[in-house]
């Protein structure tokens, strides 16, 4: 298995005895400069600015504080995120209290911002028929299923026309973080690139409130070189991806993921690492000129874009996503993935390369396919 390289940076020093031609394609993108956003929050005696403009994060509460039992002010306060309705949604509760009690470290993160960006679903559509039905795996495929070319997951729609009690408040799920290889019998001379998150906006808004992780993976002169890459992220887009460093995972670890807002202009990501009981709360504001619509929410793993361009998919195999739940500003509930679209997302021959599979309610298995997968495939 490729070996886990620590960050883009610790990357560069190992690099310094390659060519330049050759170091230069292997770097991560590059941080970006200094971004606009909305005007900050006041901070609250227990929160502290972090190392990018509007970013924030509220210190861990004092020893003996318990969240299950806290009211929705006290969590608000200590950083925690909001709570399913534990009469009405049971499982989205057992969830979430799971993550609370799991949540025994608070880390202080440092955040690099960089140039790798999340965008809005780019919608496509099937080239021919054949395409897909080409793939075994796909026979299944629900009637309603849309296709993107950086999109694959569950979407579902809220009816907001603009902020407000029909918007998505907040969103919640587990999944594994896979193993990123590149593709069988490939090797790209760069790097390949895959995130699985959720969000509120993207489809049919131009702005996305996100936050997952990403898992990459490199390779040169012909599999010589090889190199991995794993962090989570959060994203405000059209801000790029922002990595949370100090939060580390690895293949394997099971990550919880909650989004949220408290305002059209302020967001929220609350990540739990179940296997080293550590946890990360960031507070962060839009882009200068952007607000929540609040109309979509989404379970996603996603090719990102890099210099204006979709990257090539990570080789991640699959990925199962379970316990997704949404909630709206008026507190009603999502939580059937039946009931959401399935988007698969296709190459640019159009061939299906990620695609969800069904699992049951609130719960499904994400696959990789075809080029994605194995480079002698279509």
């Amino acid at each position: 298995m490729p070996h886990q390289s620590t960050s883009p940076e610790k990357e560069l020093s190992v690099m310094k005895s390659l060519s330049p031609a050759v170091a230069a394609v292997i770097l991560l993108a590059a941080p970006l400069a200094g971004i606009a956003q909305n005007t900050p929050h006041k901070l609250q005696p227990n929160e502290r600015a972090l190392n990018l403009p509007g970013a924030t994060t509220i210190a861990a509460p004092a020893a003996g504080f318990d969240p299950i039992t806290a009211s929705d002010e006290e969590l608000s306060y200590h950083g925690f995120p909001p709570r399913p309705n534990q009469n009405t949604e049971p499982k989205a509760y057992a969830t979430w209290a799971k993550a609370m009690q799991h949540s025994k470290t608070r880390i202080v993160p440092t955040l690099q911002q960089t140039a790798v960006f999340h965008g809005p679903v780019k919608q496509t559509k099937l080239a021919k028929s054949s395409v897909v039905e080409s793939s075994p795996e796909l026979a299944g495929q629900a009637s309603n299923t849309a296709y993107s070319s950086n999109w694959s997951g569950y979407v579902d729609f809220s009816g907001a026309a603009g902020y407000g009690a029909k918007s998505y408040y907040f969103l919640v799920n587990d999944y594994v973080v896979p193993v990123a290889e590149q593709a069988f019998n490939a090797c790209t001379g760069g790097w390949d690139y895959g995130s699985a998150w959720n969000g509120i906006d993207g489809w049919g808004s131009p702005d996305v409130l996100q936050a997952g992780i990403e898992f990459d993976a490199y390779c040169a002169l012909g599999g010589l070189i090889k190199s991995t890459y794993y962090s989570a992220w959060y994203e405000w887009y059209p801000n790029a991806e922002v990595r949370i460093g100090g939060f580390p995972i690895v293949p394997g670890d099971d990550i919880f993921v909650e989004t949220w807002h408290t305002s059209a202009t302020q967001g929220y990501a609350y990540l739990v690492n179940y296997n080293n009981n550590q946890a990360v709360e960031v507070g962060f504001t839009a882009p200068a000129g952007t607000s929540l619509v609040g109309n979509s929410a989404e379970w996603v793993v996603e090719r990102p874009s890099v210099g204006g361009s979709l990257t090539n998919l990570t080789n991640y195999i699959m990925d199962p996503f379970w316990d997704a739940y949404a909630y709206t500003a008026g507190y009603a509930a999502f939580y059937d993935i039946n009931g959401a679209t399935p988007v698969d997302m296709l190459d640019g021959k159009g061939y299906v390369i990620s695609y969800p599979e069904y699992e049951g309610v609130e719960s499904f298995v994400m696959h990789d396919a075809n080029s994605a997968y194995n480079a002698q495939l279509p």
